[in-house]
C-alpha cells in the first residue's frame, strides 16, 4: 500500500527540506502511455450502477463540540490548520459508490475497509482550492450506534471532486425519493473520464533530474575555486558536484516519504486507542477500517531502506559539505538524525539498524560526524555499532558489504559508476580513498605551473591552536593533550575541533579548550620544532617527546587522585529507584541519577528507555561512556538480577497462595 505526504507536485513545503528532483524532459514511451493509462481505467471505473475512483484520505475528525468541532466550518478550519503545520499525511483507497452505500477499497488488496449505508451518509461537499490539495471532497457519516458523527476529508488526484460529489448526490436523491437520477450522471461522469484517459500524458520517466530545477540542496559557486583549471576540468568537477548533490536530494526526499509515513502509524494508532477505549463492544465501528490500515507500520525491509539512504546520506553531507549551503551539511547532519531516533523508538531496540551495514560509511563521513554530533546525537551513533562507527577501511576485505546502489521512489536511477567511484566503496586499509572533490580526480596531476604560464593557487596557511587546559582522550577517536601545547588545527568547525599534535597522531578537542595562534608569535613555540621552524622529522625524537607527554599526563592523572585532601564523610543509602524493561527515558534518567553516575553519561543513556538501556552489552556500554561503562553494565546485570528474583518471588507466592487456598476449601 503506497503512502503519500506531498500532493500535487506544484505544491511548496514550509518545512526545513523542501521540493524535491524534478523529472527530465525525455521522450515518452509508448508503454509509459499506456502503463498510465491502464492504471487511470483500472482505480476510476464505471460498472452499471457501480462507480469507483481513486483519493486519497487526509483526515477525520469527530464533530464534537469539546474538541471546537461543531460545524463543517470548524472542521474544515482544522484542515487548513494541519495543512499548514505539515501534519496531514496521506492514505490512497479506492472510493466506490453503489444504489446502495459508498464503500472504501484497499488499493492493493481490495478488501472493504468502511462501508457507509446511504442512510448513515448525512450530507457531502466539494472544497476547492482552499488547501495545497485542490480538489478535496468531504463526507459526513452516523449510524444508529454513533454518539457523534464523524466528517472525512479526501483529496480527488484522479478525478474532479466535483464529479464524485455528483455521484454521491445522485445516489442520496435516488435513495431518498426513490427516483432514478443516477444513471444519467453516471453517463455523464464516464463520457468526462473516457476524454479525460484519452488526454492523459504521463510525466517523462526519470533518467535524470532536469537542471534548473530548485531542490532542497543545493550546490555553492564554485567560481572561485574552479577559475585555475581549464573549462573541461571545471564541467566534470561541477557535473559530478551537481550529480551528488540530486542524489542528496532523491534521497532526503525519500526519508522524509518514510518519516511521514511513521507519523501517520502512530497518530492512527493513537486514534484507534481512544475510539476502543470509548466503545461498549469490541465490534469494529466506524472509521475504524481506514485507521487501521494507515496504522500499519511499515515493513521491515522498508525500515532497512530508509536506513541505508540515511548512511549514503551522511556519505555524500561529508563529501558535499564544502560545496553547499543553507542548509549546510553539518545542519543537515543534526536535522538526519531526527529520523534516525525516531526509527530507533520505532524499532524498540537498536538491533535492526545495527545490522545495517550496506552501504559503509568513509573514514572521512565517520571523521566528520565526530566532529559535529551533539552529546546526545553521539550517544545515538555510538548505540549504532560497528556498522556505522567503523569506517570501511576498518574492515577485513572479505567482510565489506557489496556494492550498495539505492532504489529512489521517483524512479530515477542514477549511473551505477558513481556509487562504484565513491569513497565508500573504494576504501580498503593502508589505502585510503579520495573522500573530497580534487582536481586530479578528473583532470590529472598538475604541476604548480600550468600551460599558460600561470601559477596555481597556493596551499593554504596552516593553522594552530594552543590548549588551555589538560585533556585525555576517552576514546580512540579523541586526542590526549598538555596544558599550553600547540597542535596543528585539521578541521575546525563546531563543538570539537580536530588537531594533529607534532607527532603526527591526530583526534578531537573540545573546541572552548583551545586558542587559535600564530607561530610567528615569539611568545609560542610548537612542541617538537626545529629553531629554522620545520617540523623534527627524527623518529627516536617522536618516540621520546610521546613518552615525555604520556607521563606528563600520567602523573597528573594519578597527582590528582593521590593529592586529593581526606575528608570526613559518611555512606549514605539511598533510596531504591526501581528500573524495568517498562521505564521511561524520565525513569532511566532517576535511575541513573540515584546511582550516582556522571552528567554525561546521564546525559547519553537518559534518552533511551528501560528495555533499550536493558537490550545494551558491555561493550556498548562501554563505547558510549568510557570507562564508565563497566560500572554502568555492572548496575544493569545487578537491576536485571533484581527483576528476576521479584518475578520469581511473585510467582512462588502465587504458587503458594493458590495451595493455601486450596488447603482452606477442602472438607
Amino acid at each position: 500500500m503506497k503512502s503519500r505526504h506531498r500532493p500535487p507536485p506544484s505544491s511548496s513545503s514550509s518545512s526545513l527540506l523542501c521540493s524535491g528532483v524534478a523529472r527530465s524532459d525525455s521522450k515518452i514511451s509508448a508503454k509509459t502511455l499506456f502503463e498510465q493509462r491502464k492504471k487511470y481505467s483500472n482505480s476510476n471505473v464505471i460498472m452499471q450502477e457501480t462507480s469507483q475512483y481513486h483519493v486519497q484520505h487526509l483526515s477525520t475528525f469527530i464533530m464534537d463540540k469539546t474538541e471546537s468541532i461543531a460545524t463543517v466550518d470548524d472542521a474544515i478550519k482544522k484542515l487548513k490548520l494541519l495543512d499548514s503545520k505539515d501534519k496531514i499525511w496521506t492514505q490512497e483507497m479506492l472510493l466506490q459508490v453503489t444504489d446502495k452505500s459508498i464503500k472504501l477499497l484497499d488499493c492493493e488488496t481490495k478488501e472493504e475497509l468502511e462501508n457507509f449505508p446511504l442512510a448513515t451518509v448525512h450530507h457531502c461537499q466539494t472544497l476547492l482550492n482552499q488547501t495545497r490539495y485542490p480538489s478535496v471532497l468531504l463526507l459526513i457519516c452516523q449510524d444508529n450506534e454513533q454518539h457523534k458523527p464523524d466528517i472525512h476529508f479526501f483529496y480527488c488526484d484522479e478525478v474532479e471532486a466535483e464529479m464524485v460529489h455528483a455521484d454521491i448526490d445522485s445516489a442520496l436523491g435516488d435513495n431518498a425519493r426513490g427516483k432514478k437520477m443516477r444513471p444519467q450522471t453516471l453517463k455523464l461522469n464516464q463520457e468526462k473520464m473516457k476524454r479525460q484517459r484519452e488526454t492523459i500524458i504521463p510525466a517523462s520517466e526519470t533518467r535524470s533530474p532536469g537542471p534548473g530545477v530548485k531542490g532542497r540542496v543545493a550546490a555553492t559557486d564554485m567560481k572561485d575555486e574552479l577559475s585555475m583549471q581549464d573549462p573541461e576540468s571545471n564541467m566534470k568537477l561541477a557535473q559530478r558536484i551537481e550529480k551528488d548533490v540530486q542524489i542528496l536530494n532523491c534521497a532526503l526526499d525519500d526519508i522524509e516519504i518514510f518519516v511521514a509515513r511513521l507519523h501517520k502509524a502512530a497518530e492512527a494508532f493513537t486514534q484507534l486507542n481512544q475510539r476502543n477505549r470509548s466503545k461498549k463492544n469490541k465490534k469494529r465501528g466506524p472509521a475504524e477500517g481506514m485507521l487501521t490500515l494507515r496504522a500499519k507500520p511499515p515493513s521491515e525491509g522498508e525500515f532497512i531502506d530508509c536506513l541505508q539512504k540515511l548512511k549514503l546520506s551522511f556519505n555524500l553531507l561529508a563529501k558535499l559539505k564544502k560545496h553547499i549551503q543553507n542548509p549546510n551539511a553539518s545542519e543537515l547532519v543534526h536535522f538526519l538524525f531526527g529520523p534516525l531516533e525516531m526509527i530507533l523508538q520505532s524499532c524498540g531496540t537498536p538491533e535492526l539498524p545495527r545490522a545495517v551495514i550496506s552501504p559503509h560509511l568513509s573514514r572521512d563521513t565517520v571523521d566528520f560526524l565526530r566532529g559535529h554530533l551533539t552529546p546526545k546525537e553521539m550517544t545515538i551513533f555510538e548505540l549504532l555499532g560497528d556498522g556505522w562507527t567503523r569506517p570501511r577501511a576498518d574492515w577485513p576485505k572479505d567482510q565489506c558489504a557489496p556494492l550498495y546502489v539505492p532504489k529512489f521512489r521517483n524512479g530515477w536511477e542514477p549511473p551505477v559508476e558513481l556509487f562504484r567511484t565513491s569513497p565508500w566503496e573504494t576504501e580498503s586499509a593502508g589505502v585510503p580513498a579520495q573522500s573530497e572533490y580534487r582536481p586530479k580526480e578528473f583532470f590529472g596531476s598538475q604541476s604548480s605551473l600550468s600551460s599558460n604560464g600561470s601559477f596555481s593557487a597556493p596551499p593554504a596557511p596552516r593553522k594552530y591552536a594552543k590548549i588551555r587546559y589538560h585533556f585525555v582522550a576517552r576514546n580512540a577517536n579523541e586526542l590526549s593533550v598538555l596544558q599550553d601545547e600547540i597542535l596543528e588545527v585539521l578541521e575546525d568547525d563546531k563543538q570539537w575541533w580536530k588537531l594533529r599534535n607534532r607527532s603526527g597522531q591526530a583526534g578531537y578537542v573540545p573546541y572552548n579548550m583551545l586558542d587559535v595562534v600564530k607561530l610567528e608569535d615569539p611568545q609560542v613555540s610548537y612542541r617538537g620544532q626545529s629553531p629554522s621552524g620545520s617540523m623534527g622529522s627524527d623518529k627516536d625524537g617522536h618516540t621520546h617527546q610521546m613518552d615525555k607527554v604520556n607521563d606528563e599526563l600520567l602523573m597528573l592523572i594519578t597527582g590528582n587522585k593521590m593529592n586529593q585532601p581526606t575528608r570526613n564523610f559518611k555512606v549514605v543509602r539511598q533510596s531504591a529507584v526501581p528500573l524495568t524493561f517498562d521505564s521511561s527515558p524520565a525513569e532511566v534518567t532517576t535511575w541513573l541519577n540515584a546511582k550516582g553516575f556522571s552528567k554525561p553519561t546521564v546525559d547519553r543513556l537518559g534518552i533511551l528507555t528501560g528495555a533499550q538501556l536493558f537490550s545494551l552489552n558491555k561493550d556498548h556500554l562501554k563505547a558510549v561512556c568510557g570507562d564508565e561503562g563497566s560500572r554502568v553494565y555492572s548496575q544493569i546485570t545487578v537491576q536485571k538480577a533484581q527483576l528476576e528474583k521479584s518475578r520469581g518471588d511473585s510467582e512462588l507466592q502465587e504458587i503458594m497462595r493458590k495451595q493455601q487456598e486450596k488447603i482452606e476449601s477442602a472438607p
